[in-house]
């Protein structure tokens, strides 16, 4: 039998999304600025003017709040590369994966900056949800990776070199920024930054010995 979904129950679904969205944005302001234990849920339920009891729902603690913001950067991290990937050739997805790492750095330099702090510090917090997702996500990468070099597709290379490469480069964009910002004299533009992502592919691509797709 069909479920029947009531107009009342889509709207508080679209008001909890909303809301979880202007939380984990604030969040991540907050996180990135004062750290995890200098960060206070009063203060991010001020910045959204919500009551803090409303974060509590959603989250149930300040950890559970810290843990979702960093799920979702593992979560967008653990696209690309997937089995279904390996029937591709590397050229283009490793070349997308670039593109996509080097978007979202652009797009969410907070999260980044927040999941580098995070690793920097032996993973205090998130060490329980972090690991076995990304000892699994890299075999799962690595063997795609070893699958084109098996087939003669990419020549010998340690997947893991690979992926640490793309990973530093790629984050390098986020976490350093202001970096960029005093070299540079003023933030990238949007036309300078896809000329250092384009710039990132070839050269990458290159070194595997892969044409730029």
């Amino acid at each position: 039998m069909e479920k029947v979904v009531s107009k009342s129950t889509d709207k508080t679904g679209a008001i909890r999304k909303r809301n979880q969205s202007l939380i984990l944005n604030a969040a991540a302001q907050e996180f990135a600025k004062h750290g995890y234990k200098g960060t206070s849920l009063q203060v991010i339920a001020d910045r959204v003017e919500l009551p803090k009891a409303n974060i509590l729902y959603y989250f149930k603690s300040k950890t559970g709040l810290y843990k979702a913001l960093l799920s979702e950067i593992l979560n967008m991290w653990n696209q690309g590369f997937s089995e279904q990937h390996s029937a591709i050739e590397p050229s283009e997805v490793i070349g997308n994966y670039i593109r996509e790492k080097m978007c979202y750095s652009r797009s969410h330099p907070l999260e980044s900056k927040i999941f580098a702090m995070e690793i920097i510090q032996g993973a205090p917090v998130v060490k329980d949800i972090l690991v076995q997702p990304m000892v699994g996500w890299s075999k799962d990468k690595s063997a795609v990776i070893q699958g084109w070099i098996d087939a003669g597709k990419l020549k010998p290379i340690e997947p893991l070199y690979l992926l640490f490469m793309i990973w530093g480069t790629t984050q390098f964009y986020a976490d350093f920024n202001t970096e960029i910002g005093l070299l540079k004299g003023r933030a990238l533009t949007d036309e300078e930054f896809y000329q250092a992502q384009e710039f990132t592919v070839e050269t990458i691509l290159r070194g595997l010995g892969l044409n730029a797709e």
